[in-house]
């Protein structure tokens, strides 16, 4: 019995060292789907439009009409609202059609709402994931994103672009 359990605790010991010293590389190389985006920016954004909603039109009509170009408020407050739900819908329908699928061969299959595009990728020595766009195509775009957490089950990375921070997180798909 007790010899069972030294290889049992062997086995444990090895599959611990095993998972800690896999190179990183080899756990990003798979097909990632976006599943939630952090940005407190869009977020702020998003809660002072509701707000602005809520509370537009509590002057008189007269103010109304020459601030917003109607005393209609309650229109007004419908189209804002319809609006901002588009807005948002636009938001989600793109994010949940975002999939990066890395590749051993230092490419990487990035599909953004739907679209696909291709670009290399490597570690900087920061340990940054870095995309690089084709210059034979025009554009030759390079984008450089912290790598938060990588591990089997889920890819978190932090970007900013335009003085907006984003984490975006990714889990493994089958696809």
């Amino acid at each position: 019995m007790i010899h069972k359990a030294y290889i049992i605790l062997l086995l444990f010991v090895i599959c611990f060292f095993y998972s800690c010293n896999r190179d990183k590389k080899d756990v990003l190389i798979r097909n990632w789907h976006a599943v939630k985006l952090e940005n407190p920016k869009l977020d702020d954004m998003i809660q002072q439009q509701l707000h602005f909603i809520d509370t537009v039109g509590t002057t008189t009509a007269n103010t109304n009409i020459q601030l917003y170009g109607t005393n209609n408020i309650d229109s007004l407050k419908k189209a804002l609202k319809i609006e901002l739900d588009s807005f948002i819908m636009l938001q989600k329908n793109a994010f949940d059609n975002t999939w990066f699928n890395f590749k051993k061969n230092g490419t990487a299959s990035l599909t953004f709402n739907g679209v696909p595009d291709s670009v290399k990728w490597h570690f900087d020595n920061e340990g940054s994931l870095i995309l690089e766009e084709s210059e034979s195509r025009g554009v030759g775009g390079r984008l450089s994103m912290e790598v938060v957490q990588l591990s089997d089950t889920v890819l978190k990375l932090r970007f900013v672009e335009r003085d907006i921070n984003s984490i975006i997180t990714f889990q493994p798909q089958n696809n």
